[in-house]
């Protein structure tokens, strides 16, 4: 099963047979250059076309370093829409380039999915002891709604641990009243 950059009038693309990895042995800047061959482009055409210098798009088809913005530009003015597959795969392909992350292998997708896999049986497992803690406490949806705004704000619960330490202290007083001092009081 071997991916394929498949070419038309209407555009290319890479394939494969029933599934869904991109080969690593297809490097963004040969995908680029067989882009362009086929809207019939040479390099000074397509420079022509973007307005910008033959060397933009040397550099692209060579591999020197770009941003992606500039070949998004460059595929834009060949015809390929940022929605089209084309762009697409050149993304994930230059991004595979750039990271040195081989995304197109299989291991690479295990170990991602597994990764994801845990941070979702982790997120589900703390909703779970959320949600017993909260039946076990009673809460009101009015409660809930103030913990949910706490966690937007945390700097709130840093507020109320204050005033929390500030009422606890002044419970453990055995003395009448708490009193303010002043600076001057202090010995």
């Amino acid at each position: 099963m071997s991916t394929q950059l498949s070419c038309n009038p209407s555009g290319c693309a890479l394939t494969e047979p029933r599934s869904h990895h991109y080969s690593h042995c297809v490097h963004y800047t040969q995908l680029f250059r067989s882009l362009r061959e086929a809207k019939g482009l040479t390099l000074e055409g397509l420079a022509e076309l973007a307005h910008c210098h033959r060397n933009t798009v040397t550099n692209v088809e060579s591999g020197r370093p770009v941003k992606f913005k500039t070949m998004a530009d460059l595929m834009a003015k060949m015809g390929y829409t940022a929605e089209s597959q084309e762009l697409k795969t050149l993304a994930f392909l230059w991004l595979e380039a750039v990271s040195g992350i081989p995304f197109s292998h299989a291991q690479t997708e295990a170990a991602v999915r597994k990764t994801v896999a845990g941070y979702r049986a982790t997120t589900r497992q703390a909703a779970r002891q959320l949600e017993t803690e909260a039946i076990n406490a009673n809460l009101t949806v009015e409660q809930i709604n103030l913990l949910i705004f706490a966690l937007h704000h945390p700097e709130t619960l840093s507020i109320l641990e204050t005033v929390r330490d500030l009422i606890t202290v002044s419970a453990d007083d055995t003395a009448a009243e708490p009193q303010l001092k002043v600076a001057e009081d202090s010995p």
